[in-house]
């Protein structure tokens, strides 16, 4: 995401709602102006009166440069700064351009004192009314190329900071009839009523969880639900990947239908990974399927395991062999979740974060190579940047490829090596993020090893996991015991593994002509 720059008239409330939104966002508050006010040592009126215009345009093109390079901001800018097209050609590359409006009247009322102090140079004319009609007539073009845009007219400064908001931290889902939006926001649990209330009409909805997520969250989601006339009943999941069986959907399903569940009613998954693949498992298979939506609590979770509608469970023989696709309603990720994660559990999703980095994102994995610290220190504005970019990266795969006989399966870049080491370890030896790093450094050695990835890139791999303190080598691990386990991947087609391999930081291929002895030189480098 990087920055979010509102541009639009004056009077549309750009530099209110800006300061709202980065309250609500965790993120620097940068008023342009008041930027070029401080530099300059001078007011605004003052500049145009004593230097001109073409004066203040030069200043407010090199403080949006000196803006562009940073992130993580809300930037307000002043109404004429799109005009020139370098200044929004860098406010888009840095981020997301939302343009306030407002219709003419309502922008006199609102500038009307302002101006007739003489703090509105462009409207320094006769009959300023008309001014302001002049000036949305030549600006209508450059507001239009905005990522967004919102009518203010009618709006309190509160509401248009939340619809903003909505904005900035919503990634589509885009699958026909079948799309959802991922939610990204502090707070964002208490949604949870609203978003199921649009997918189920009954007023029965099952809250799945482990005991802890359910005794820290269960109290605000039943909340929300009530408020929307719907009772949450909760059930307890116990914690681990060993749940993932059938045994366990089948006492589930009993769980739900005991509880009085019918085809009107819903399910929320509370929790990681887990308890979003068992529930929505459940979900799937219940009375034939019932909408459900996704609560992620773990960074895992919420970057990844929540996004794309795969659910179900583990057999003995393997990782997530027994599924379904069953998109979900809505996924609500609420950062403020993270903050209570043990800090072994939220490393956990650092690792798919920097794998969507590495098959989409060069500039994303430059993002987290100078932010790694902030984002260990789970940084508000970091956090959410770094939850949204993987989202609308996994999202985009999804939307293209949805059951994953493409590109999607680009995501599984480091999973049939991490996927291998979890079954060696029956599940309890390596946690899915600490095998997926450790899968991750094989792949890119795999792609080294045959002239794609260069050296340099795959000590910075190396060194971004081993900073975020993951687990980059399994010396316990016997080679030909997990070329075994691979034999049996899901993901094997015509008994031929494919891996997905980077050829540079930020772009990856899927391959299905890697040999055995390739395999046992990238597991023997761990």
């Amino acid at each position: 995401m990087g920055n979010v720059s509102l541009i639009g008239f004056m009077g549309t409330g750009k530099s209110e709602v800006g300061r709202l939104l980065a309250d609500r966002l965790g993120m620097e508050f940068v008023d342009l102006d008041a930027r070029i006010e401080q530099r300059a040592g001078r007011t605004i009126p003052d500049i145009f009166e004593r230097l001109g215009e073409p004066h203040f345009r030069r200043l407010e093109r090199a403080e949006i440069a000196r803006i562009c390079r940073k992130w993580g901001c809300i930037v307000a800018t002043g109404g004429g700064a799109p005009r020139e097209r370098e200044n929004l050609a860098r406010l888009k590359s840095a981020g997301i351009v939302i343009c306030l409006s407002a219709q003419p009247e309502v922008i006199w009322q609102r500038v009307q004192a302002s101006a007739e102090r003489g703090e509105r140079p462009m409207l320094a004319a006769a009959d300023p009314r008309a001014r302001i009609t002049e000036l949305l007539a030549e600006r209508r073009a450059c507001y239009a190329k905005a990522d967004r845009a919102l009518d203010t007219s009618g709006l309190t400064v509160e509401q248009a900071a939340a619809a903003v908001a909505g904005m900035v931290t919503a990634v589509p889902v885009e699958l026909g009839e079948r799309g959802y939006r991922i939610r990204i926001e502090r707070g964002a649990l208490d949604g949870i009523g609203a978003a199921a209330a649009r997918a189920a009409v009954g007023k029965r909805v099952a809250v799945v969880g482990n005991p802890v997520v359910l005794r820290l969250y269960g109290g605000r989601v039943r909340s929300s639900l009530a408020a929307q006339g719907m009772e949450g009943i909760e059930i307890s999941v116990p914690p681990g990947e060993s749940q993932k069986t059938l045994r366990r959907v089948g006492r589930l399903l009993e769980q739900m239908q005991a509880a009085g569940l019918d085809r009107t009613s819903a399910v929320v998954a509370l929790g990681g990974g887990v308890i979003g693949d068992l529930a929505g498992f459940a979900a799937a298979t219940y009375m034939r399927g019932i909408p459900y939506v996704q609560a992620p609590t773990t960074l895992l979770a919420q970057v990844d395991s929540s996004i794309g509608g795969k659910v179900g469970v583990d057999l003995p023989q393997g990782k997530n062999l027994a599924g379904a696709f069953h998109q979900p309603a809505a996924v609500i990720a609420d950062l403020d979740t993270l903050q209570s994660l043990p800090a072994r559990e939220f490393r956990q999703g650092l690792a798919e974060v920097v794998k969507h980095a590495i098959i989409a994102d060069a500039r994303f994995f430059e993002y987290l190579e100078t932010r790694r610290r902030p984002l260990l220190r789970r940084d508000p504005a970091v956090l959410l940047h770094a939850v949204r970019r993987s989202c609308e990266i996994k999202a985009d795969l999804v939307s293209r490829d949805e059951r994953e006989g493409g590109e999607r399966a680009m995501l599984n870049y480091g999973h049939t090596f991490a996927h291998a080491l979890e079954t060696w370890g029956g599940y309890r030896k390596y946690r899915h993020g600490d095998a997926v790093a450790i899968g991750t450094v094989a792949a890119a050695k795999l792609s080294e090893s045959r002239g794609w990835l260069r050296g340099d890139e795959l000590i910075r791999i190396r060194e971004l996991l081993a900073a975020m303190r993951l687990p980059i080598s399994a010396p316990e691990a016997p080679p030909q015991e997990l070329l075994n386990i691979m034999a049996a991947d899901k993901k094997a087609r015509g008994g031929r593994l494919r891996f997905v391999l980077p050829r540079v930081i930020g772009a990856a291929d899927i391959v299905d002509d890697v040999q055995p002895e390739e395999i046992a030189q990238a597991l023997a480098a761990l």
